[in-house]
């Protein structure tokens, strides 16, 4: 069942859109298809350009920016931190989606300083499925953020280097304190989410580029 309220959050008031449904039924379940309230909502508030907050049956934290994509399939988003400070552009998939908030003052004073920023770019892409998405995007970018399911807090910067419909091999880029690279293989249904363009992964792939 889906919930629809206006209720305090953080002590403003704003909207929530929480998703139920019986422990034994799926996710997919929860949405009803493309004629379910999620679709719908979430189609209304990428017009609007809306700063929203999210939450996934993936992981504990919670994501906040703006949509850019959403369909049964994925969703995609530009990413903003609590000090507004451009988070780079993620890709999961919109099964994970278990709660969304909108319209308190936070949001509203995030969406204020945003338009007050320079515009960032939103990838042009042509896949379908979210599988195939890591995939595109791993290939047009210099590095890719892979945060896995069994503990997405824990992510690998790093470059695909070769794949198949299984697996991955990623040439990664070490943290500041090593600078050290190495060769991964990772199963491909184990990636929740990716990133591109987030300052960190950024300035990580720019220290390995300096030669240090």
């Amino acid at each position: 069942m889906f919930t629809f309220s206006r209720v305090p959050i953080n002590l403003f008031i704003g909207y929530r859109l929480r998703l139920e449904s019986e422990p034994h039924l799926g996710n997919r379940n929860m949405r009803g298809g493309k004629s379910g309230l999620l679709i719908p909502e979430l189609k209304k508030l990428q017009l609007q350009s809306e700063v929203i907050s999210l939450e996934r049956n993936c992981h504990d934290e919670e994501l906040t920016g703006i949509i850019c994509r959403i369909d049964d399939n994925i969703t995609t988003m530009h990413l903003y931190t609590d000090d507004v400070d451009y988070g780079g552009f993620t890709a999961f998939e919109t099964d994970q989606i278990t709660e969304i908030y909108w319209g308190n003052r936070e949001h509203q004073a995030i969406s204020h300083l945003i338009s007050e920023g320079k515009a960032v770019k939103k990838p042009k892409l042509e896949s379908k499925r979210f599988q195939d998405i890591i995939i595109e995007l791993g290939t047009k970018n210099k590095s890719v953020c892979f945060h896995m399911g069994s503990c997405e807090g824990k992510f690998d910067i790093g470059q695909i280097v070769k794949y198949d419909h299984e697996w991955l091999k990623i040439y990664t880029f070490g943290i500041k304190k090593s600078l050290s690279r190495m060769y991964k293989l990772i199963l491909r249904e184990s990636v929740s989410r990716i990133v591109i363009d987030s300052p960190y992964q950024n300035k990580i792939v720019g220290l390995h580029a300096s030669g240090l």
